[in-house]
């Protein structure tokens, strides 16, 4: 069983039906109806913006209007009570993301810390962004209840949401202690605020290897834009690079995930032993701001048929035992598209093909670089995407 599964079950693969009722999105408070394939409602702390649109293919294709803005847009449930999507106003040619959730569903600072919650079926799961604690989840008349067990720690806690969805208020109470008030607020991306993570396993196999590490090439590119968080770590086995892929659903703002080292057809080699890439996909399944998995690394994306069906976010990587020089020139424009031009990942790929002839499956007589055989692979169906079936 993957981390994503003890972690929050097999929810996030079913196909919910609705876009129908209160959700929390980029943009406040949203009241959604739904006939048919026909969607309406209003957004803002008013409800002074409307929004409308039909079903297509699993996805909602909208109209939005403001007093000062309008445009278009398209949201995708990503599971029952969370959205993904992004609209594009008038006059601009960037489309920019636009997220939402209802219920208890999503990211919480709260008085026991940061914790993740997926909300499904009258039921609920939830996380904490400590590993050592563990916590269940149940609703008792409409509350949410959590109680938490850890060594040396523990308690229980009752939460009751606000008419909003952006904060709820409650008890706690610890062993052999008088309860407290316990509390919540929905954790949301900021704005303009985007992350590059680079987990990375050490390339040298030998004592006498020269020191040398693609994340800190990087990590010193981008340490340029103020506006992209680059973070660097290191993994040497499948729990170490679990650890860090868990530590990506804690964080609100769009990431894009580079995952770089020794790679073959069936995952990632790391000391002589496979990680899988199925088992590192599921264990992102739930980090909702995941924006793009790029593995750069040979070969990971020869057995795309397998390994890539039902995935919740795009993901791309190369059919070949690419040369590392040439995979570096290949990503430092491709991630630049994305966290400096702001192009979206399918968009980003696009032009990465057009733009670097070596990056595709096209022979250059003379060059000293053999044809790279990038992919791109996208969830199916999803708008302007290529699919992955």
């Amino acid at each position: 069983m993957s981390f994503a599964s003890r972690w929050f079950g097999d929810q996030s693969r079913d196909t919910p039906s609705s876009f129908a009722g209160q959700w929390f999105s980029s943009f406040g408070p949203m009241t959604l109806q739904q006939e048919g394939v026909r969607v309406s409602g209003t957004y803002g702390q008013a409800g002074e913006n409307t929004i409308e649109g039909s079903m297509e293919n699993a996805h909602l294709v909208f109209r939005y209007a403001e007093e000062r803005e309008r445009g278009t847009g398209w949201f995708r449930l990503k599971r029952d009570n969370h959205f993904a999507g992004t609209y594009l106003a008038e006059g601009q040619s960037r489309p920019l993301p636009w997220r939402g959730w209802r219920g208890f569903d999503g990211l919480w600072d709260t008085s026991i810390g940061r914790v993740r919650v997926a909300q499904h079926a009258g039921a609920a799961t939830a996380i904490h962004e400590y590993p050592a604690v563990n916590l269940q989840a149940t609703f008792e008349n409409g509350r949410l209840v959590l109680a938490m067990t850890g060594e040396n720690i523990g308690g229980r806690g009752t939460a009751e949401l606000d008419p909003t969805g952006l904060t709820f208020t409650g008890e706690w109470q610890e062993p052999n202690q008088p309860t407290r008030p316990f509390s919540g607020q929905r954790v949301m991306p900021r704005p303009g605020l985007s992350w590059l993570v680079v987990l990375e396993a050490h390339w040298q196999r030998a004592l006498d290897d020269a020191e040398f590490s693609f994340g800190k090439m990087l990590d010193e590119l981008f340490a340029r834009l103020p506006r992209v968080q680059v973070r660097h770590r290191y993994y040497h086995d499948e729990g170490s690079l679990l650890h860090w892929c868990r530590q990506l659903l804690f964080v609100p703002d769009p990431i894009v995930l580079v995952i770089t080292g020794h790679g073959e057809a069936n995952g990632l080699a790391v000391n002589g032993r496979i990680v899988p890439m199925r088992g590192i996909i599921d264990a992102l399944r739930s980090a909702d701001a995941l924006d793009l998995m790029h593995f750069s690394s040979c070969l990971v994306g020869l057995d795309s048929e397998r390994a890539f069906g039902d995935i919740p976010f795009p993901i791309s990587g190369y059919t070949t035992r690419i040369d590392w020089a040439e995979s570096a020139l290949t990503e430092f424009i491709y991630l630049d598209m994305m966290l400096e031009k702001g192009l979206p990942p399918a968009e980003a790929a696009e032009q990465l093909l057009r733009l670097v002839r070596f990056a595709g499956d096209e022979a250059i007589p003379g060059s000293p670089y053999h044809p790279a055989g990038f992919r791109f692979f996208a969830p199916a169906g999803e708008p302007g995407l290529q699919a992955t079936s």
